[in-house]
């Protein structure tokens, strides 16, 4: 993969400078050419805070260590797919390295990357967050701006929090008072010791806090046609996300709701062409590739099996037998979109992802269809049924798809298959198999190492496995924390099953 150039403003994470490196993109605003400045300069402006901002959605889309690298650690686009393959159990990932770093070899230990990647990630972005928020009260500027950069940058640590405690933690509903991650509302310091793991419950109160100040600070901020960034509807669909987490039924509802407002589904034929457009009006926030900053062939593109790049493809992304007989052979999500594999029996060929002819395709991050279902669970699993069946027609007649007739429980597993089918390969498979404590049951064709024959279960539900690890690095380096498996120490257990 080839090097590029940016012009972008990095915050040097751990000892609180900034670093403005020479480019050419235009994402960001001209800043002192010296390659180091201090703090106090850079904050004492809006602008100034402005493109620490920019900076900190910048590193939400750029390789984790800083250069050309592995494919699995670009930020949110490397986790989306993570996220569907690893967990999942509707896509097969075929060849190599990536059947095995895709499904679970060891993907949760913590002496190993990807714990590591995910760890340095979030706090990355918690620490740049809270570099901008304790310098930003003397900046000048107008005080909209500054609400502004607050309030998103507030949004941006509670997602990056939110985050983490999915991904190291069992769900909200079983683990409330189980460790969490430790919390920071400082930048970090050289010398500073480490905090210890918070309580889950802790963690989410201070998600919570953070995205309610938030919504009203970005109220009225108007980030044009770049959605790029987080305004009041992302927002406020991270809160719904974060409601439905923690079974807040009528606030998931209201929360959802009000996120998607302004927001349609899309129609056929935006949909079958292709995902890669942030300029989709469905689109809520996305990752804009450039020329000047892509994931080059370790794109999400590159992943999918359907030959249509015209470019390097790994191929390797199809989908499960099992999972493709769920459409409706009339449904747009199925009908011109999914096809079996000629070479391979039981495989289907997926053209839901297909690349721009420059190879620079956007991702998708969040979309209004997600909103709908959120609150068509949410009301659902509150008893409203009538409301939860009217939402969940409504995207149903949209994609052409048999409307959902049950009710109860199995109304509720309807709507869970219909977000499968809906959001396929946009990352959420992982983290609602972790909150509805499902097993890892794989059906049908697989080729993933560890299903020696169709519809075995291969993890129980609350199995540890769906938990990762500590990274050894930071159990090593961080003083508050206790050496030793829980509950005897701070470190997760890696295997065997969790009965609250």
């Amino acid at each position: 993969m080839k090097l590029h150039k940016y012009k972008i403003v990095l915050i040097a994470l751990l000892f609180g400078t900034i670093i403005v490196l020479p480019g050419c993109e235009d994402d960001f605003l001209e800043t002192n050419p010296s390659s180091d400045i201090s703090d106090a300069e850079a904050f004492q402006t809006t602008d100034g805070a402005q493109t620490a901002l920019n900076g900190i959605y910048y590193h939400l889309r750029r390789y984790n260590g800083g250069g050309a690298g592995r494919m699995d650690d670009h930020g949110i686009p490397s986790l989306i797919m993570t996220n569907d393959a690893a967990a999942g159990q509707d896509i097969v990932v075929w060849g190599g390295w990536y059947v095995f770093d895709y499904n679970l070899w060891g993907h949760t230990r913590g002496d190993i990357f990807k714990p590591s990647s995910i760890w340095q990630f979030f706090y990355r972005t918690i620490n740049n967050a809270n570099l901008i928020l304790v310098n930003i009260d003397d900046a000048s500027g107008p005080q909209q701006h500054k609400d502004a950069i607050i309030g998103q940058a507030k949004a941006l640590r509670a997602y990056s929090y939110f985050n983490l405690i999915r991904y190291f933690q069992h769900t909200y509903a079983i683990a409330q008072d189980m460790p969490g991650v430790p919390i920071y509302t400082e930048p970090a310091s050289a010398d500073a010791m480490g905090n210890p793991r918070a309580p889950v419950s802790n963690v989410y109160d201070f998600i919570l806090e953070d995205l309610l100040e938030a919504i009203p600070l970005i109220e009225n901020y108007n980030r044009g046609e770049r959605k790029t960034t987080i305004d009041k509807n992302v927002a406020l669909g991270i809160l719904a996300e974060v409601y439905l987490t923690m079974n807040r039924w009528d606030d998931a509802a209201g929360a959802a709701n009000a996120a998607r407002d302004g927001y349609s589904l899309m129609s056929p034929g935006d949909f079958r062409a292709g995902f890669n457009d942030i300029n989709n009006h469905e689109w809520m926030w996305g990752a804009l590739q450039t020329q000047d900053q892509n994931m080059g062939d370790y794109s999400p593109f590159a992943m999918w099996a359907n030959w249509t790049r015209d470019g390097f493809s790994f191929s390797c992304f199809f989908l499960n037998d099992v999972f493709a007989g769920y459409f409706d052979p009339d449904d747009i999500r199925y009908d011109e979109q999914i096809e079996p594999d000629p070479w391979d029996a039981g495989l289907y060929i997926s053209y839901k992802f297909r690349d721009t002819p420059d190879l620079i395709g956007d991702i998708v991050m969040m979309r209004a269809a997600s909103m709908w279902l959120i609150e068509a669970e949410a009301l659902a699993r509150a008893g409203r049924e009538a409301e939860a069946k009217e939402l969940l027609w409504e995207l149903q007649d949209t994609r052409n798809a048999t409307r959902t007739e049950s009710s109860g429980e199995e109304l509720i597993e309807d709507i869970l298959l219909e977000r499968r089918k809906e959001l396929y390969g946009e990352g959420y498979a992982w983290f609602d198999m972790i909150r509805n404590q499902k097993p890892m049951y794989r059906e049908g064709v697989h080729q993933d190492g560890l299903t020696p024959v169709s519809g075995v279960e291969i993890w129980p539900a609350r199995s540890w496995r769906f938990v990762y690890q500590i990274p050894f690095s930071e159990m090593n380096s961080n003083e508050s924390l206790q050496q030793g498996i829980w509950p005897g120490g701070d470190q997760n257990p890696f295997d065997g099953v969790y009965n609250p």
